[in-house]
């Protein structure tokens, strides 16, 4: 066994959340044509380019256009600020089809790994809909 490239800590959805089969995406209902399975948390790497922040990648229905119908307004994070949109994600958090998948992050300036946990207990991610909901996720105190 080899070491792992890197960590994530996933933020929990406070809402209601829809059955879901896959384990590290949270399923929620966004209209009639599709739903959203969302996974958001932070990632500190170790290979490669060695960075840590915050990611947020969401999934739909790969017959859904996106060219129709805007999904996401904004998506932040309570303390460190609006996570940007981007077309890759690093190594950690990769996902491998990228088909009707919406990818967000937010990384940090080399900072100390045991500082960012601290900093994240209790920071919400917030992801603005287009239909007017507004979800959050949040990362609990760590036990």
């Amino acid at each position: 066994m080899g070491c792992p490239s890197g960590y994530f800590h996933e933020y929990k959805y406070t809402g209601i959340k829809l059955p879901h089969d896959e384990l590290s995406y949270t399923r929620i209902k966004f209209n009639k044509e599709t739903d959203l399975y969302i996974k958001t948390g932070y990632y500190n790497e170790f290979i490669r380019e060695k960075e840590n922040g915050l990611t947020t990648i969401i999934k739909v229905n790969p017959n859904y256009d996106f060219n129709k119908d805007k999904v996401i307004k904004k998506v932040s994070s309570s303390f460190f600020g609006q996570l940007k949109k981007i077309d890759s994600l690093p190594y950690t958090t990769r996902v491998y089809d990228t088909t009707n998948t919406l990818m967000y992050n937010l990384t940090f300036d080399k900072r100390n790994e045991r500082k960012i946990l601290k900093k994240i207990e209790n920071d919400t991610i917030l992801i603005e809909l287009t239909n007017g909901q507004t979800l959050n996720f949040v990362r609990k105190q760590t036990e």
